[in-house]
Parts: C-alpha cells; sequence; structure tokens
C-alpha cells in the first residue's frame, strides 16, 4: 500500500536519511508527492530543532524564505516538481508550527507519543486563498479568511481537521481510515470523496456542498439525526432558527471561488457584505439597515473593482456607496 506523508514522518529510517544535502537530491521523476513533502518538513525541522530544544522562539518567516530559497536554486523540472504557490503553502507549516504549539522534546523529534494530539494550523488572511496538500494526502484549498487546525496523530482509523471559514477539500479513497471535518454546527465524515464547507463564524448559515462520493453531517447542533449527502447536493443550517435542509444544486458553483469568482442567488446584501469583506479586506457599513434585506443575484469577480461591483448592483437595488479608505458606507438612494 502507498505510504502517506504521516507515514514516512513517524519512520525512524526515513529521519536518518535527512541530512543537509537530501533535498537537492530529490528528483521528480523518483520521488512521489507525498515523499517530497516529508522531506522538506522533516529537512527544516531537523536542522532548527536546536532553536526549539533551547525554549527560544525561532524567526518562523526567515525559515520558511531560506527553505523556498534552496528549492528555487534547483532547476526547473530537474528536482521538486512541487507548483511555488503550493510549496509555499507546504512549507508555511514552519510558521504554524510556531502557532500551533508543535514541539519536540529531547528524545528528538517524529516520535508517535510527541505527535499523537499536536496541531499544525494553516490560516488564510483577507485577500488571500490558498492550496495545499496535508501530511496525509489530502487535498485542500483555503478560501478567503479561513483557519484550518491538522491533527497529527497516530491513529489510522480517523484523521481530524478543524475548519473555521471555507475550505474545498479532495480526500483519497481509504476504506480503513474515516476523516472528519470539525466545524462549530456539526462534523462532516468521509471516506474519499470532494466536497466543500463554509463555516464562518459570523455567517447566518453554515454549509457543505457535494460534488463526488458521499459525505455524514453529523453532531449538527439541535439534531439527533445524522445526514448522508449524495452528489449535487447541500446542506444548509441556519444558525438563526438551527433548521436544516438539504437541496439539489450545481455543485461547480459552490467552488467558483477557487478561479475567483462567487455566484449569489438570491442573497440578501448584509450576508453578501460578509463575503465581499473578506474578498477586498474592507469594512461595509449599512446607514439605511433596510437596505440589509434586500436581494441580489449575480456574480462577482475577484479581480473586477468593487466599485464596478456596487454599479452593477445599484442597477437593481436604489443605493449610494460612500468610500473612506477600507470603510465603504452605503445608503439607500
Amino acid at each position: 500500500m502507498k505510504k502517506t506523508t504521516s507515514d514516512y514522518l513517524f519512520d525512524p529510517k526515513f529521519k536518518k536519511r535527512i541530512s543537509k544535502d537530501s533535498l537537492s537530491g530529490i528528483k521528480s521523476d523518483k520521488h512521489e508527492p507525498q515523499l517530497k513533502l516529508a522531506w522538506i518538513i522533516g529537512y527544516v525541522l531537523n536542522f532548527k530543532r536546536n532553536e526549539f530544544l533551547a525554549g527560544s522562539k525561532p524567526d518562523f518567516e526567515e525559515i520558511r524564505d531560506e527553505s523556498l530559497e534552496i528549492f528555487r536554486q534547483n532547476k526547473p523540472g530537474k528536482y521538486l516538481d512541487f507548483n511555488v504557490k503550493r510549496m509555499a503553502v507546504a512549507v508555511s507549516v514552519l510558521i504554524l508550527v510556531g502557532l500551533g504549539g508543535y514541539w519536540f522534546g529531547q528524545a528528538g523529534f517524529f516520535t508517535t507519543s510527541e505527535m499523537q494530539s499536536e496541531v499544525i494550523e494553516f490560516t488564510t488572511p483577507r485577500e488571500q486563498q490558498s492550496e495545499l496538500t496535508l501530511p496525509d494526502g489530502t487535498f485542500v484549498a483555503l478560501n478567503y479568511d479561513s483557519k484550518l487546525r491538522y491533527r497529527l496523530s497516530s491513529d489510522k482509523s480517523i484523521q481530524e481537521v478543524e475548519l473555521e471559514g471555507e475550505a474545498f477539500f479532495h480526500v483519497a479513497k481509504n476504506k480503513s481510515r474515516t476523516f472528519r471535518v470539525i466545524t462549530r454546527d456539526m462534523n462532516v465524515n468521509v471516506l474519499g470523496t470532494q466536497f466543500d464547507v463554509r463555516a464562518y463564524a459570523n455567517d447566518s448559515y453554515t454549509e457543505t456542498t457535494l460534488l463526488e462520493g458521499s459525505v455524514e453531517i453529523r453532531d449538527n447542533l439541535g439534531q439527533e439525526q445524522s445526514v448522508l449527502l449524495k452528489p449535487g447536493q447541500k446542506w444548509l443550517y441556519s444558525k438563526t432558527d438551527r433548521q436544516q435542509k438539504v437541496v439539489a444544486v450545481d455543485p461547480k458553483l459552490s467552488t467558483l471561488w477557487r478561479s475567483g469568482e462567487y455566484y449569489f442567488d438570491k442573497l440578501r446584501l448584509v450576508e453578501l457584505s460578509k463575503t465581499l469583506e473578506r474578498m477586498y479586506n474592507v469594512s461595509i457599513h449599512f446607514q439605511d439597515s433596510s437596505l440589509e434585506n434586500e436581494v441580489y443575484s449575480g456574480s462577482v469577480f475577484q479581480n473586477e473593482e468593487i466599485g464596478k461591483l456596487f454599479e452593477i448592483i445599484a442597477l437593481t437595488i436604489p443605493i449610494d456607496v460612500r468610500t473612506e479608505g477600507r470603510d465603504i458606507w452605503i445608503t439607500r438612494k
């Protein structure tokens, strides 16, 4: 059976193979992605561990930049074939290591007992999205202003992550392991599938859209029974009245954000404004509270200026917009 990144990191023999020259020896035509990711994590942590053991606070951004420079120096196509953007995220685990409390004891690093309950945290600020491959091989795309916590564990029967925000997951099929996404309002259990979870703390709804495979929604607040989704279905949970429903959708519309587009179907302006705040890193204020309940349908493109968007909205909803720095004030015309 093919090894995952976690399998390599837990392997004592793999640890001994890591050296200062090991990165330049990883050729794209000989090594699989799981091993490559394990190499870079192991390399940096191995040669920076003294900073942890000494109790000092390492400069994680400096560590990341140094690591990326090693990869940039390699000739294209000859060594690691990681996409630069994805590699930056993979190496950013070094920064998140400091935030997540990923520590090593005197006995060494990558021991099973030390990693059982540790957490690596990935974050994306406003205006930024990112893609990453988790140590178990799961692909994740993180949307604006989102946070993902990955639990390192030696338990191969389950892998848990905690999500605040929105993320698209592509989980490799593995009948012997359950992948679980934990949010404030519910948990999503999968064995291998593609799905999108939107769980922002300040949104009125939490939702899960299934593209492929099957998922189980369980432990959702106020509901005793779990819900099984089929491809093309979206599970919606209202935080206001704690009601849930399953609706048929075009699942591709729920993941357009990955290409810089959002599609809204009869969405209240107050909810639309929350997405715009994350996309453009602005604060939107309604001087007339009745405008919050006005409904808008249409697409929003990240590469368009926010002012252009409000011009389009004004064609169907009578609004005036005033901008002061990153503050946007909306009034009824």
